[in-house]
């Protein structure tokens, strides 16, 4: 089975469809190419992990062929790894991944809107993204920055903003230390902590955007007033080395 382009909570369904399929007609040991996905969210993420603990109750199991770093990643800092057989990035992939050069001056602010369609995830992934590929992040934290700004877009669209007309304000800062990210909505409050922290021995399909947040994130917290919803999101910098040049401006 090949999965390729983006996979998010549009395109996941028709992963979990063509696993069940597939399991329906005796198979139970099956390969996925992940080669060609471009980004995967939770959704995405979801819906192998489930397909996987599926096959694994049925005396079978899914494995991962060419799986990109920023699945593996995302896999193994939430403990799903266990449940499937991921193969390894390929070194010319981890050779691109490399850490890049970043200017000295570690000071960088964003401020912009996105509509409430589906399509407008990924064009907040790619924005926040831009900024924190100018901050000394290494490739595996650049990966959990573009799924947590993801999950925090995806959620508003998709619950606190259902059927809703309007925009998502997204604003980001860093200073020497840490990134902000901060995505606003007007959707209705909600209580963060009775959303459940999965279990990899009973799990359900949907419902993990706030934990892939939360571990992706260093510090995930939410505010609600009149006009809406935040969440923050903080990620803070690798220690500076010696002589690298950074500013010491803090972010109140």
């Amino acid at each position: 089975m090949v999965v390729a382009g983006e996979v998010n909570y549009e395109s996941a369904p028709r992963i979990v469809q063509s696993l069940r399929e597939l399991q329906e007609k005796g198979e139970l040991r099956i390969a996925m190419d992940c080669g060609s996905v471009d980004f995967i969210d939770s959704s995405g993420i979801g819906a192998i992990v489930h397909a996987a603990d599926a096959l694994r109750r049925a005396g079978g199991a899914l494995s991962l062929r060419a799986a990109t770093p920023q699945l593996t990643h995302a896999l193994q800092v939430s403990g799903f790894s266990e449940l499937l057989d991921v193969q390894a990035p390929a070194p010319e992939q981890a050779a691109v991944r490399a850490r890049r050069g970043h200017p000295s001056r570690v000071w960088q602010q964003a401020r912009f809107s996105v509509g409430m369609a589906a399509d407008e995830e990924a064009v907040a992934r790619r924005r926040v993204t831009e900024l924190a590929e100018m901050l000394p992040f290494s490739p595996e934290q650049i990966d959990d920055i573009r799924l947590a700004v993801g999950e925090a877009v995806a959620n508003a669209i998709r619950h606190g903003c259902a059927g809703r007309d309007g925009h998502l304000t997204v604003r980001c800062a860093a200073d020497s230390e840490k990134l902000v990210i901060r995505v606003h909505n007007p959707g209705e409050p909600f209580d963060p902590a009775a959303v459940p922290v999965p279990n990899p021995c009973s799990l359900r399909e949907g419902g993990l955007g706030i934990f892939f947040m939360r571990t992706a994130m260093d510090s995930v917290d939410y505010s609600f007033d009149d006009t809406g919803t935040t969440v923050t999101m903080t990620k803070y910098l690798p220690p500076a080395e010696e002589g690298d040049g950074r500013r010491s401006d803090h972010l109140d």
